[in-house]
């Protein structure tokens, strides 16, 4: 087999894992009332989500959180990260086969 058609063949493998990963990042708002009346406090802060995850909680986002933006972030994340194991398979898979052909 050709090695960028195994590549081609990795990287696809690699898309339909890669959502499934807990790796994505998701800018968070928690909203609490004070007991003493005297407002609310908000506070930001961050969780690890899968991309899956975060697209099911995307039409809940206010628009603080900017939504469009971390949604970008998130898959341009799962483009590098797929690219990055198929890439380390692609190599894994070459040694193996190096080692396969040198054996007598």
């Amino acid at each position: 087999m050709k090695r960028t058609l195994r590549f081609v063949i990795v990287l696809l493998a690699a898309w339909v894992v890669v959502p499934f990963l807990p790796l994505y990042i998701e800018r968070t708002l928690l909203r609490s009332w004070r007991v003493d009346r005297v407002g609310d406090v908000i506070e930001w802060g961050w969780k690890i989500r899968t991309l899956k995850s975060y697209w099911s909680n995307y039409n809940h986002f206010s628009r603080e959180q900017d939504p469009a933006w971390w949604l970008g972030v998130n898959l341009a994340l799962a483009f590098i990260y797929a690219v990055a194991i198929a890439l380390v398979v692609d190599r894994v898979l070459a040694c193996l086969k190096g080692r396969q052909g040198s054996i007598p």
